[in-house]
């Protein structure tokens, strides 16, 4: 901020603090939109190591289906699939599913069909066994935990169901949590299974606001009192737990104890899954358990759920991991990540890290964005970004979900303070152009001398007409509108030989009879240099730059655009000394800019070597040089006119009949943007088009 007086200073320093306030509001508001997708990167990149070898999930699936028919299946082959796991010895067996209506196939429903029977055959089929009593009684030999839903009280599901407010039969220690999710009621089993079920554990929670599963819930409230998550009641009776702890403060759940695991997990009771890879091991379809291929300790001691996975007949979610994938695969991540210990957890100093290290980002930006330059600027603020996201997967990676977000308010703050530095650069330097402009004109003594000199400068150009005649093969054509009487500005056009066309623009920095004088020497001894013969492009740029810069007591500078057009082949090649890059506009009316790598204006640098860049006009193309009077031209609240402007005010003018209508829509477009001020600098407009 040298130079910047101290109502310049502060309102860079106002505008960097409003920039971070903003950036800081923003990530309040829409911080899960901004959060989620990248932790859903990092578990995409960074999955949960592979599964505990405890787990397993029985599918039934396509070939399932196929071996023992639609879907449902009578309670009698679910009864088969209990026993053949339960008989492989597994710890908890979880069905991720509901069995809240009787068996299509039972005996009195299946009588009820057939009016043909006789009585005596109906009373003979009535007074089977149930199927539902067989499941049963299956189920009262193993540890078998069934599913239950909740809703509320007024949705359809409890209207159609006849839900009712069960209470969960397991024992809670701890404090209760006060939100999280609350169901008054559950659709729940068949009264004979629910009696003979070990454990009964919730399995729906609502998605997050984009429909992706991230959250499981552990616990909820029911009736008003806690009941366990499908997962969490799972391990309870895998571990033979008589109870559940609850851990945290009144009314803020931290984790959950059960058995000998513990379980972070949120405030509302839901825990955070950190998806792992399934290995093909732990996924056996039933198909292949009822055909007995399966060996007789497959499963000891493991949590074995059930779920559906054929087509048309399951629950199909969104997870960070993947588009489509089961429910069952979810819950079996939830009982996974419980076992493991490494379910995801947001730390309750969590917000005061984050926004602490964002206020002290945003004072060290206070204090150091206006003494650095800008390549060092962006290099901490870039330095800044990458920590923040490196130190958010770094957490991930340790379980934690710390938020990089929050460092956006200081990159805001650093981009406003650069933003409004170069704002009032550009101010500050205004005034002193304009300053000088004043002082060099007090200094003339006589009108006329000006009015002479402006005489004598445009005398030294070559006029429009006589740019149309240099060859037939390319048409040429040319605006220059000093600012002042005389202006530094210059242009010229000439053939080195007989196919090859040389053109310059220039800028001599200043206004006024010295810029005049230094661009009259420039045009000079450009025009001499380049028309050395064997004298090659970047040898005569490098003498320019020698001879200019010799004796050159006033310190002037000159940006200098050269190019050579070779007639036959379209080759063009250009030397840019500092100097805006043209542009091209094609047959079509189509504009792009020629980007050259250039070097710093004549007089700056002496012995630089500037580079020659090739490229090529084809035929019909059209190349615009043009001086800094066009890009730099100001509105009247000191907006600048820019290069967008400019390809947009010669875009669709291929077909015009002339270049003048090129030059003079370009001309007329800045100057309508300045609305009647008075122009801050030279305008030069050359441009070349190739004949085909």
């Amino acid at each position: 901020m040298n130079g910047l007086d101290a109502s310049a200073r502060l309102r860079v320093r106002i505008g960097g603090l409003a920039a971070a306030l903003l950036a800081a509001l923003l990530v309040l508001l829409a911080g899960s939109a901004i959060r989620q997708p990248l932790f859903d990167l990092f578990q995409r990149v960074t999955p949960a190591p592979t599964a505990s070898p405890r787990l397993q999930v029985v599918l039934i699936d396509a070939p399932s289906l196929a071996a023992v028919g639609g879907w449902p299946w009578s309670r009698y082959a679910l009864a088969r699939l209990t026993e053949q796991i339960a008989v492989r010895g597994a710890a908890a067996i979880g069905f991720d599913f509901l069995f809240p209506e009787p068996d299509r196939l039972s005996p009195t429903l299946f009588a009820g069909l057939y009016p043909e029977l006789s009585p005596a055959a109906t009373v003979e089929v009535q007074n089977l066994p149930s199927m539902d009593a067989v499941f049963a009684r299956v189920i009262g030999r193993a540890p078998v935990v069934l599913a239950h839903a909740g809703v509320m009280s007024t949705s359809f599901d409890a209207l159609a169901s006849g839900a009712a407010p069960l209470a969960s039969d397991v024992p809670f220690t701890g404090p209760v949590p006060t939100g999280g999710l609350k169901f008054a009621q559950t659709v729940s089993n068949l009264p004979i299974l629910e009696g003979a079920a070990l454990g009964h554990g919730l399995v729906n929670g609502p998605p997050d606001e984009d429909g992706v599963t991230r959250r499981v819930p552990v616990v909820a409230m029911l009736a008003g009192s806690p009941a366990p998550g499908f997962a969490l009641e799972l391990v309870r009776v895998a571990e033979d737990a008589d109870h559940v702890e609850l851990l945290g403060q009144p009314g803020h759940l931290e984790a959950v104890k059960v058995g000998r695991h513990r379980v972070p997990v949120e405030s509302d009771g839901r825990l955070v899954v950190r998806y792992a890879n399934l290995p093909g091991k732990a996924m056996t379809s039933a198909a292949d358990l009822l055909r007995k291929g399966i060996p007789d300790d497959a499963f000891k001691g493991k949590i074995v759920l059930v779920g559906l996975t054929a087509a048309g007949t399951s629950d199909v979610v969104t997870t960070p991991t993947a588009t489509e994938t089961y429910g069952v695969f979810v819950q079996a991540q939830a009982v996974d990540a419980i076992l493991r210990g490494d379910a995801l957890r947001r730390p309750s100093w969590a917000t005061a890290l984050e926004w602490g290290l964002s206020l002290l980002l945003i004072l060290a930006a206070w204090q150091v964005v206006p003494r650095l330059g800008l390549r060092a600027i962006i290099a901490l603020v870039a330095g800044a970004g990458v920590l923040a996201l490196a130190g958010s997967w770094f957490a991930f990676s340790r379980g934690l979900l710390l938020d990089p977000a929050p460092v956006l308010a200081p990159g805001a703050a650093a981009a406003a303070m650069i933003g409004l530095l170069f704002v009032e650069g550009n101010r500050l330097q205004d005034r002193l152009k304009a300053a000088l402009d004043l002082e060099r004109l007090g200094a003339a003594k006589y009108a006329g001398e000006l009015a002479a000199a402006s005489e004598i400068q445009s005398g030294m150009l070559l006029p429009r007409e006589a740019l149309m005649h240099i060859t037939p093969d390319v048409e040429i054509d040319e605006v220059l509108q000093p600012a002042r009487s005389v202006g530094g500005d210059l242009y010229d056009a000439f053939m080195m030989d007989e196919h090859r066309l040389c053109f310059l623009v220039g800028d001599v920095t200043g206004k006024g009879v010295p810029a005049s004088l230094f661009m009259a020497l420039s045009k000079a001894l450009s025009r001499s240099l380049l028309m050395r013969p064997r004298t090659d492009l970047a040898t005569a740029v490098d003498g320019i730059n020698a001879e200019l810069s010799r004796d050159n007591g006033q310190a002037m500078a000159v940006s200098l655009l050269v190019g050579i057009l070779d007639l036959v082949d379209g080759s063009l090649d250009l030397c840019c000394a500092g100097h805006e890059n043209p542009l091209v506009v094609d047959a079509a009316g189509g504009v792009r800019e020629l980007r050259l790598d250039g070097g710093p204006a004549l007089c700056v640098a002496e012995g630089f070597p500037y580079p020659v860049e090739r490229h090529r006009l084809e035929p019909g193309e059209t190349i615009v040089a043009y001086t800094d009077g066009v890009t730099e031209a100001q509105s009247p609240d000191e907006e600048l006119f820019g290069r967008d402007r400019a390809m947009a005010a010669v875009a669709g003018l291929a077909a015009a009949r002339s270049l003048a209508e090129v030059i003079d829509t370009l001309v007329a477009a800045v100057r309508a943007f300045e609305a009647g001020e008075e122009p801050s600098d030279d305008l030069t407009v050359l441009a070349l088009r190739r004949r085909g």
